[in-house]
């Protein structure tokens, strides 16, 4: 079984959450590719598919968002799981914006996951310092490795029942 986790990260901090992710799943004995969800043309050599995004202003970003929605009828007869990182997860762990409700609908997703996300200040720009001054976030690296990799293990464990089904 092949499996894709497609990712779209502004500045990295999501992006080593998909490896994790991906490399646990890898552990579990499946094929696995983790790839920017910019560069993916095609989820047809898929099996399974794991798509995550960090989120600003409540919404994805846009190379994920899209790879939904250009592979909706694909993801629909896939197994497909979605997660998303971001501020609003650090204060409600399990928050799910309207957005990523809308996306895991759209094709069926399995489950959709929330992780408490990253923030180096020095790395923004103006205007996104400018944003993180008037909501006040907490700053740093809050993401939590080893609860990504326990997901990741329970989507292991499931696919590992769906290939021996």
């Amino acid at each position: 079984m092949k499996v894709l986790v497609a990712v779209g990260s502004k500045y990295g901090s999501t992006r080593e959450i998909a490896q994790v992710i991906g490399a646990e799943i890898q552990s579990t004995g499946f094929d696995v590719d983790v790839e920017d969800a910019c560069d993916v043309l095609s989820v047809d050599a898929y099996d399974a598919i794991i798509v995550g995004s960090a989120v600003y202003g409540g919404l994805w970003r846009r190379d994920a968002s899209a790879l939904i929605r250009q592979h909706a009828d694909a993801l629909k007869r896939r197994d497909v799981w979605m997660f998303s990182t971001g501020i609003r997860e650090l204060k409600e762990p399990g928050y799910a914006t309207g957005e990523s409700e809308q996306l895991a609908s759209l094709v069926g997703a399995q489950e959709h996951e929330t992780f408490p996300g990253a923030i180096d200040y020095d790395r923004l720009n103006v205007g996104e310092r400018a944003v993180m001054h008037a909501i006040n976030p907490p700053l740093g690296d809050h993401r939590d490795f080893s609860a990504a990799r326990d997901w990741a293990h329970g989507i292991g464990v499931k696919l590992l029942y769906l290939a021996l089904a």
